[in-house]
């Protein structure tokens, strides 16, 4: 895992891939090129399960809304998931205006994100996450 102030870590665990991005994912940003560079070679990594860990990304414009949408559409495509990470107030609220957030499962722990995906899809509550927009 590299160390880099922007762009995007990658991490495996329990078969579970998570894409660390640290940066905004705005139009012209090293993070959102990266970031959309790996959702592209999830198709053929055989990837169906993905974590988005967004806690380093202060910004999300136009551009970084496309590449999460491209991430959650191709992970449902394939009938995988794509679930988010560590939102923070502003990237959220984003979603929210465009009516995207409740697309998405979001958690603030790692261990209940990792959980989730060995469980099937519950409207309820789980601790540290998920949250749904309504």
């Amino acid at each position: 895992m590299s160390n880099s102030s922007h762009g995007v870590t990658v991490e495996t665990v329990s078969g579970v891939t998570i894409f660390k991005v640290h940066g905004a994912l705005k139009l012209g940003e090293p993070a959102l090129d990266e970031l959309r560079g790996r959702c592209c070679e999830l198709a053929s990594h055989a990837v169906d399960r993905l974590v988005l860990d967004l806690e380093q990304v202060s910004y999300i414009d136009s551009s970084g809304i496309g590449v999460l949408m491209h991430a959650y559409t191709s992970m449902h495509n394939r009938g995988g998931q794509c679930k988010l990470l560590n939102l923070g107030p502003t990237p959220a609220e984003v979603l929210r205006v465009v009516h995207l957030l409740g697309l998405f499962e979001v958690y603030h722990d790692c261990n209940a994100a990792l959980a989730s995906f060995e469980r099937p899809n519950q409207p309820t509550q789980v601790a540290g996450g998920p949250e749904r927009a309504a």
